[in-house]
């Protein structure tokens, strides 16, 4: 086609060619935005888990709260809009990883614990970064681990863990329940389990009665030192074991026995078709990297 212009004269019309140029100049944006944010991904992929620490998840921050308490009387109730129990004076406060092992350790179940240790993982934004540095979808090996433990490939889930997980920071704590095998110091050849919460620990130390069988239990306080040591936080959601709030180290980490505490020898343990019995528990104070 052709278009008037001023005074008369007929010219070609360039809009074609105009907008040849105006594609071939959105698709160079395009691809370059496209790389400058490859390059970024890429780097960050890089950097994820070599040179960073997760940052430090601390459940006990508030405090755990023990109070004593007696039924409300009709005054209040009706002040309240409803029954409850009135908190008459606060017995204990439960602040790091330490006392809540041995409040643990002494008490065995306590759900109003666990549900504190939950509302404080869903309200960190700490524990949202560990969350998000891990892939979005459970490595294969790491899920199987979690599914078919001890029948999966220990190796290969420790592989894993090497390869999507990051270093967690100096002063972090996790949990471990079982048997410390004696002497100051070990290195782990397979992954080690930990939680986030103590009880956990205590009936993972239980299950197939383990701590029946060994006659103790060591709850570990495992305090991060010098981190070298790879950890896979896996998912509290979409999945049946999201309770655990698992915490896998890769295997080499290295444990340090610091401190050990008997906490009282009348501990439950049980076996199925055998009598019940008392066994010592112990929270053992152990540094990791």
């Amino acid at each position: 086609m052709t278009a008037t212009a001023r005074k008369g004269k007929r010219v070609k019309n360039d809009a074609p060619h105009l907008r040849k140029s105006a594609m071939e100049t959105n698709a160079a944006i395009t691809i370059c935005w496209l790389s400058r944010n490859l390059i970024r991904d890429q780097q960050l992929e890089n950097l994820k888990g070599r040179f960073l620490n997760l940052p430090i998840v601390n459940t006990f921050d508030p405090p755990y709260e023990l109070w004593e308490t007696r039924p409300a009387t009709l005054e209040e109730m009706i002040a309240n809009e409803g029954p409850g129990d009135i908190k008459v004076r606060m017995v204990s406060s439960i602040s790091d990883a330490r006392e809540a092992a041995e409040y643990i350790a002494r008490v065995a179940v306590d759900n109003g614990f666990s549900n504190h240790i939950e509302t404080a993982l869903s309200n960190s934004n700490a524990y949202k970064a560990w969350l998000s540095a891990m892939p979005s979808r459970t490595p294969a090996e790491l899920s199987r681990y979690q599914r078919e433990f001890p029948r999966s490939d220990l190796s290969a889930a420790s592989r894993e863990v090497d390869q999507h997980g990051s270093t967690l920071s100096p002063g972090q704590c996790l949990f471990h329940g079982g048997l410390w095998p004696g002497g100051r110091c070990l290195i782990t050849e397979r992954p080690l389990s930990t939680s986030l919460c103590p009880q956990v620990a205590l009936r993972n130390a239980e299950y197939n009665a383990k701590a029946y069988d060994a006659g103790r239990l060591d709850l570990l306080v495992l305090r991060v030192n010098n981190p070298k040591t790879k950890a896979f936080v896996f998912k509290r959601t979409g999945t049946n074991l999201g309770h655990e709030v698992e915490v896998l180290l890769a295997s080499g980490a290295i444990l340090t026995l610091r401190a050990e505490t008997l906490i009282r020898c009348t501990y439950p343990a049980t076996k199925v078709d055998h009598p019940k019995k008392e066994i010592p528990i112990y929270v053992l104070e152990v540094e990791v990297s």
